[in-house]
């Protein structure tokens, strides 16, 4: 007897358990009510925290680390990847994550935080003789448009009376010149791909500090200083129309800035599904399982979930999430096959939160006894 073909392709839950673990734990859940259903683990990422691991899950390469001052204030042995065939693949979060922040007591305020840590990581990976570069943005904690990340790699930045700024998002408002003829040459002759988490742009209702300002810590007094500030900041650079391009807003802005250097923005998820093989793999399946930590309106600006459910279409998609908006039920219920949560099942966040992976087993027994009507519904 053989049982459906199901795909496992969570994100992380961030702040509680890896995307391979909440594989492994959906697979453990539906072998109980599906012994014989016919498993695939792929774990996945759109360019956020777990981008790293995925990509090292599906290319020979070697682990690589340096030195960095992050964006909490404090020293960290950043991670990156060198895949065997010469490509570097750097994440983000690994120094500008919004979980440094959270666990300092210490870390500056949003105002004082910029994105020079990544340029430092960049300028890091360069030294090796890295010529291809992919860098994922998400889960940032800043929200300077690059700014800092820009300073770190040779450009120069001045206020209204010639003095230099800081690299943060202080400097930024304070910004009245940006000079980029010192860049780092070795940026001219390196490929660079931007794996983006969502699609928005740098400016406008859709924009980087409209949407993900304020859970930064952006107040609604800042919001229009900010965006006059990225407005300045793209005409001081010639890249106005950088600005509308889908995936500058991300990371609080850090698409434009690699825009700025040559960057090839490109939706992460999508990225990560073609450089993995996973749209083999979902082709081929009677039904699909991923997820994230917490699903929202920003779900639906090109969150992992959601490419996943479009790259699978027409087979369903379910979605487990640690817990679901109110404002967004009704809209994901429209474009997935069954939506179920671990807050749901476990009574509460912090019950959810104490055993994720107990709560995911819990939930994915259920998902699969319902699996034969998830499938069937689809077909119909």
């Amino acid at each position: 007897m053989t049982g459906p073909r199901i795909v496992l392709a969570p994100d992380s839950f961030k702040g509680s358990a890896s995307a391979l673990e909440i594989a492994h734990a959906l697979g453990e859940g539906l072998q109980t009510a599906l012994p014989h259903a016919r498993l695939t683990l792929a774990p996945m990422a759109d360019g956020g925290e777990g981008t790293l691991d995925c990509v090292a899950a599906a290319f020979e390469g070697r682990w690589a680390q340096v030195g960095v001052h992050a964006i909490h204030g404090a020293p960290v042995d950043a991670r990156w990847y060198l895949t065997d065939d010469g490509r570097a693949i750097i994440e983000s979060a690994e120094v500008l994550g919004l979980p440094l922040v959270q666990a300092s007591a210490d870390a500056p305020t949003l105002h004082a935080r910029g994105s020079a840590a990544l340029g430092a990581l960049i300028a890091a990976v360069l030294d090796e003789g890295v010529h291809e570069l992919y860098i994922g943005l998400g889960g940032s904690a800043c929200n300077d448009a690059g700014l800092g990340l820009l300073i770190a790699l040779g450009a120069t930045a001045h206020d209204a009376g010639g003095n230099p700024v800081e690299p943060t998002m202080d400097g930024l408002l304070a910004l009245d010149t940006l000079d980029l003829s010192g860049l780092d040459p070795r940026l001219a002759q390196t490929t660079i791909h931007v794996l983006c988490d969502v699609d928005n742009p740098l400016l406008g209702a859709g924009g980087a500090s409209r949407v993900y300002g304020p859970q930064k810590g952006l107040t609604d007094a800042d919001i229009d200083a900010v965006e006059h500030a990225f407005a300045h900041m793209a005409a001081c650079s010639s890249a106005r129309a950088l600005t509308e391009k889908p995936g500058s807003g991300a990371a609080g802005g850090l698409g434009f800035a690699l825009a700025l250097l040559g960057g090839d923005l490109q939706p992460g998820a999508n990225t990560l599904m073609d450089m993995t093989g996973l749209r083999d793999a979902l082709a081929a399946a009677d039904l699909v399982i991923t997820g994230e930590g917490r699903s929202d309106t920003q779900t639906l600006s090109g969150k992992l979930p959601l490419a996943i459910a479009r790259a699978a279409a027409p087979t369903p998609t379910v979605l487990l999430s640690g817990a679901i908006a109110d404002d967004a039920v009704d809209a994901l219920a429209e474009r997935f096959a069954g939506c179920f949560t671990l807050v749901e099942r476990a009574g509460s966040a912090d019950a959810a939160l104490a055993q994720p992976l107990h709560w995911v087993r819990h939930a994915a027994a259920e998902i699969g006894r319902d699996a034969e009507a998830l499938i069937a519904a689809a077909t119909r």
